[in-house]
């Protein structure tokens, strides 16, 4: 009868297998079980970012992602197909959010010596980016299908030769007046702070009465407690909320 236990090897340097670099502070590392036969279930892609860089618009066809904010603030957008809503989430060192398998979705650092952790479950990672879409997608197809100027999305899209995954690319040569990070703080950012570390769950208004009092230690807490709202599901910011046993007991009867 054979060993039952998984043998090989159970140490590796992620820095040992770069994904993609596109300069010394934007790059992504990789870890799979082709690095590591032992792994299960899983795949971790380590992400480092300066300001206004962002990991391209993409999705993974066969995994979903949790995304940790090790340092730094990132942006996180996808598009729910739940509500057809474009969602955005603002993460900083100790936030994760929750992005399901298939979802369309977009990375970008809001400040400088940005990390994150984004682990997947898979071992064998696939991903189609939004760069592969454009360039090798004919220009007739995008024109005869949307009504669209054949020539004028030829020479848009022209520039985009090469898989993007850090973007803007290093010769990127647009003006400075329509860079990114001038974009989040004029239009984006207020919206962002709203979406910030949304509830677990909705308590119902019945309920509330219940979960005052001492029981509560969501209520111990004072003037730490922040006000939060709900958001659909799908875009879920991880953040621990500790019930009573009773409470817990109340919501899961």
């Amino acid at each position: 009868m054979g060993n039952p236990w998984v043998n090989g090897d159970f140490t590796f340097d992620l820095s040992d297998n770069l994904l993609f670099k596109k300069n010394e502070e934007n790059y992504i590392d990789a870890l799979g079980i082709q690095q590591l036969n032992t792994i299960g279930n899983i795949y971790f892609l380590d992400i480092y970012l300066s300001e206004s860089n962002c990991v391209e618009m993409h999705y993974h066809p066969n995994a979903s992602e949790l995304t940790y904010c090790i340092a730094g603030s990132v942006e996180v957008s996808f598009i729910n197909p739940n509500n057809d809503e474009w969602q955005t989430f603002v993460l900083e060192a100790g936030d994760a959010v929750s992005i399901p398998q298939g979802f369309w979705h977009v990375a970008c650092a809001l400040t400088d010596d940005t990390h994150l952790l984004a682990t997947h479950d898979t071992n064998n990672l696939q991903t189609v980016f939004g760069s592969d879409l454009l360039r090798i997608t004919p220009a007739s197809m995008f024109a005869d299908i949307y009504c669209l100027d054949e020539h004028e999305v030829e020479q848009t899209f022209r520039p985009i030769q090469d898989t993007v995954i850090i973007g803007p690319p290093e010769d990127c040569e647009r003006g400075e007046e329509v860079k990114r990070d001038a974009v989040v703080k004029k239009a984006v950012e207020p919206e962002l702070k709203k979406a910030r570390r949304p509830a677990m769950y909705q308590m119902p208004p019945e309920d509330a009465g219940e979960m005052n009092g001492v029981s509560n230690p969501l209520m111990q807490q004072g003037d730490r407690q922040e006000t939060q709202a709900s958001v659909p599901y799908g875009g879920t910011v991880v953040r621990p909320i500790h019930l009573c046993e009773n409470c817990l007991q109340h919501y899961e009867g």
